[in-house]
Order: C-alpha cells, then structure tokens, then sequence
C-alpha cells in the first residue's frame, strides 16, 4: 500500500487498469484529481483532453471507445456537471458502448441531507439509473481505487455500457494507505459446447445460411471473415455493424436495414428467405429490425455476451451467450469435418447487383456524394456519422472497409454526436484520417468543441451538410403535412468565419465532385478543417 490522497488514486488506479486518456472538465470539488492528473501527465503516463460541455465530453469519450475498443474514461463534477452527460450516456447505454464517468458528490457527511448544498442533486445516482449498466458511491477515500477496479472488472466482463463512480467531494483531498489493484483479465463465460454443437448442425445442414453482423462482432472480425469465406456465407451488417465484414467483399451484402428511412433493400427482403441466420454481437433493435419489417427465418442463432437479448423481437432457436470471438471459434472447430452449405456466388452477386440497383434508383445523389467520400480518403479511414439525413444515407451508400471504422448513433439516435465524437475518435487515432459527417443543425449541439479541437491539437475533418434546415423534419412536412413548415427553418452562422475564429480552415464546396477534390487535398490535416456542404434543397439537386 501506498499512502497518497483519493483525488491521486483515482488518477493511479486508472493509469493501473490500463487508461491512457481521460476526457473531463475541470470543477471546484475534483481539483484534487487535476492536480494529480497534471503529474501524471507531465511524466507522460496519461493524457488529459478537456471539452466545453459535459454533453460532447461523453460523446468525446464515446468515440474513443468505440475506436479503440477499451472503455472510455470522463470526468466531471456532481450535480449540474453529472447531469448535462446524461443525455449523452444514454446513446453510449443503448449503443452498448463501455464508459466509466467518474463524478463529484457534495461532501459525505452531508449526501441525502437536502439543505441546499452546492451541487446537491436530490438522488444524484437514480438520475443515472436508466443510462448506467453499474454505479456505485465510494464509502471512504480508501474505497475509491477498488471501485475503480470493480467498475472496470464489469466493463471488460459484463454487457458493455456505462459505468459511474461518484466520489464525495472530500475525500479527494484525504490521505490514507491505498491499494491500486491491477487490471484482471475478463471474466467472460465460455460458449456451452452443446450449443455450439446444435448451431453448427443448423449451419452444416443449411442450403442458404445468413451472417448478421452488429457492434459485438467488431472484436471478432478475423473469426466471422474464415466463418462466411470458409462456409461461403453472405454477410449483411446491422446497427452498429459497418466494418466488422470488409464492404467490399464478394460476400458482404452491405446492410440489411430498410423501412422507414433507408426505405426498399433487398438485403432486407433476402433475410426472410434464408432458411439459416446467425445474428452475431446485435441485440437485434425493434427499430431497425422487426419495427420495420424484417423476417428472420425459424432457424436463427444469436450470439451475444447478455444472454437476456435473446428472444426479445425473435425467437432464437439457439441462443449462443459469450464473447463473440470465442463463440465463433467454437463454432469453426465444432463444424470442422461438417458439410459446407452449397455455393451461392451467382446468387450472391445478383443480390448485389439489385442493391446496387436500388440505391441508384432511391438514393442516386446520396451515392454519388457517398462514393466520392470514400474514393476520397484512405481505407482505414475512421468516418463519424451525426443523426442527420447524409449520416443515415451513409448507412446503406458508403463502403466501410476496416473494423471499428465507420460510427453512428444507433442507439438514441441522439443529434449532436458526430462532430463531439469525431473528436474522440481522433484522439484515440491520431494518425488516421477522421471525418466528421453532420448536418448544420446537429453540427451546432457542440460547436463550442471547435475551441477544444484547436487547443488540444486534435484534427478531424467536419463535413457539415448544409441545407439550412432540420431537414429529415422539413421533408416529413413537405410530405406528411402539406407543405405547412413550421420550426424547421434554420439561420445558420457563416460557417467559414466560424472556422476561422476557431483557428480551422474552412472550404466550401456545392457538388460531389468537388467534396472528393476537397477531400482528397486536405488528406490528413495539421488542424481541424470544417467543409461546408452547400446543399440548399437538401440532396434533390445536389449535383
């Protein structure tokens, strides 16, 4: 043990579990912690990056984690502090995305008192209850690193969502013997063997099996690329999905979302009539899935780390609960010496023509302008789409090639993520191209970053599409209501001395060729550049 004060364990029990980067804002009850994080970071043992609001301060640790794959680390004072990162925490709980906030509660002797406090939340813990997966109050200064190492045992075993810490303000500043535990390996449970047995049964006997392929797959993108190449089996990503199967494989069906926004698919419709589908690493959302019409065959196999997503808009023939990477292992060896379902190529490819064919019908400059985004930047490019109309377009029209590459909001669908996102997806990938999709609306929930980006030096590309307009909004409007617009209207900033007041450089550009020019020149900037995207009536004329 070591004698040192709460507020210097938070910062050595992090640096312990492996964290190399904390995203925070800086407050009157966790100065103990800066001061220890300044330490920590002149000896080059941690990097600290600050935002401006505690909105895009999740989003920012958001995108890290999804980058890297490791929980991403915020820190942020109690009460008003805790509160404006609920919204964003609760993207992160319903995207499966593992953060651990650690956060300020008044002084210990006074929670649960109501007597005005400064900060004083009337439940500050409940308030976290619906975007949390964990929470827990430190019970004395000594507690604080084992919460910590609790907190990250259940990021790295449990189904990954947030984690909140609070910390009363005084014990920060109190001295007492710590023990910084070590980081543990993950206590995941192994595939049951019989299961897999019955799976690989399914599959082998299976004349047209399916691969579905969400954000748990990301970890076991090797694995499920020798699953579908060795078996010959097609893979379609759903939410969160993109990447984990190259998208310019001969097996890869893009997405199989449809409905609603991304309207006619063909992947959608060939789901239905596979007589196999193995759903790896999804929870198979209502919104995306059943919500919008798709069919799954009898025959599905779910795999997921939580046992308690099976069955929830499909029954599961055989549920499969465990790390994506170990179940689809077990499944390799238990089909080995199996039957190969028989090859479907020329199905395959005239599958892909159709969806070819029907994005040009449906979304003709969608693609035009989603083409030239990825002929534009590198293949490990990492893009950050916002809930916005080009961001859903890029769903179904842009080719994400590598895992962990390609970002959404898929859980809340929350406004606001990309640019604050991008930010964080940046810091965890300094040396890759970063590009931030986003409309001028969302793009404007966290413009105040733009003074984090040029403080912290951090430079991702800002694609802001520009119609003036909330515009999925203005076009159910346009549809639903008769032309009769209302609030949707926006008075935009001149995006260009924006940038510059920022210190970021700015291009605007009005066709899609001319965003792949622009592209192409900026290549990997110095310092953030911001695109502005002149598309005034929305993609219909955008050339």
């Amino acid at each position: 043990m070591t004698k040192m004060t709460a507020g210097k364990a938070v910062v050595e029990a992090l640096i312990a579990q492996g964290v190399d980067t904390v995203f925070g804002i800086i407050s009157i009850h966790t100065l103990h912690v800066y001061d220890a994080l300044r330490d920590a970071e002149e000896a080059g043992r941690i990097r600290f990056v600050g935002a401006r609001h505690e909105h895009a301060l999740s989003f920012m640790a958001d995108g890290y984690a999804r980058v890297t794959g490791k929980p991403g680390v915020l820190l942020t004072s109690g009460g008003p502090g805790a509160a404006d990162s609920v919204g964003a925490m609760g993207e992160s709980y319903h995207s499966s995305v593992p953060l651990l906030q650690i956060t300020a509660e008044i002084e210990s002797e006074l929670v649960g008192s109501g007597r005005g406090v400064t900060h004083e939340a009337k439940d500050q813990m409940t308030m976290f209850e619906s975007v949390t997966g964990w929470r827990a109050v430190a019970s004395s200064p000594q507690d604080v690193p084992n919460q910590i190492a609790a907190a990250f045992d259940h990021l790295r075993s449990e189904h990954p969502r947030p984690a909140v810490l609070a910390v009363p303000t005084d014990y920060f500043a109190k001295e007492a013997d710590m023990e910084i535990m070590p980081a543990r390996a993950p206590r995941t449970p192994d595939p049951d063997q019989a299961l897999l047995e019955q799976a690989a049964k399914l599959l082998s006997g299976a004349k047209r099996p399916m691969i579905i392929a969400g954000a748990g797959a990301m970890s076991a993108a090797a694995e499920l690329r020798t699953l579908a190449e060795r078996y010959g089996i097609p893979v379609a990503a759903a939410d969160g999905g993109k990447g984990a199967f190259p998208e310019d494989h001969p097996l890869s069906l893009g997405t199989v979302l449809g409905g609603r926004v991304w309207l006619d698919n063909p992947v959608q419709d060939y789901a239905g009539t596979c007589d196999v589908v193995i759903a790896v690493g999804t929870s198979l959302p209502f919104r995306s899935t059943s919500g919008v019409g798709l069919q799954l065959p009898e025959q599905l196999i779910h795999v997921d780390v939580d046992p308690s997503m099976f069955g929830r808009n499909y029954p599961a023939k055989v549920g499969i609960a465990g790390d994506a990477r170990a179940v689809i292992s077990g499944l390799l060896e238990a089909l080995d010496g199996m039957s190969h379902p028989p090859g479907r190529e020329a199905e395959i490819a005239a599958l892909k023509a159709a969806s070819r064919a029907s994005l040009e019908a449906q979304f003709p400059n969608e693609l035009r302008a989603w083409e030239a985004v990825r002929a534009s930047i590198d293949r490990d490019a990492i893009v950050v789409c916002d809930s916005t109309i080009p961001g859903y377009m890029g769903t179904r029209c842009f080719q994400a090639l590598e895992p962990r590459s390609y970002h959404h909001p898929h859980g809340w669908v929350s406004i606001g993520y990309g640019f604050a996102a991008s930010l964080g997806a940046k810091v965890a990938a300094p040396d890759r191209q970063v590009v931030c999709v986003t409309g001028d609306g969302g793009f404007q929930y966290n413009i105040q970053e733009l003074a984090s980006a040029a403080q912290y030096g951090i430079a991702p590309v800002v694609l802001v599409f520009n119609d003036n307009a909330w515009g999925v909004l203005q076009r159910y409007q346009k549809t639903q209501f008769g032309e009769r617009y209302f609030a949707t209207a926006l008075q935009n900033p001149d995006f260009g001395q924006l940038a510059g007041a920022y210190g970021a450089d700015y291009t605007l550009v009005d066709s899609s060729d001319a965003l792949g020019a622009a592209l192409r020149d900026i290549g990997k900037p110095s310092r953030l550049h911001l695109v502005e995207v002149a598309m005034p009536d929305g993609f219909v004329n955008l050339p």
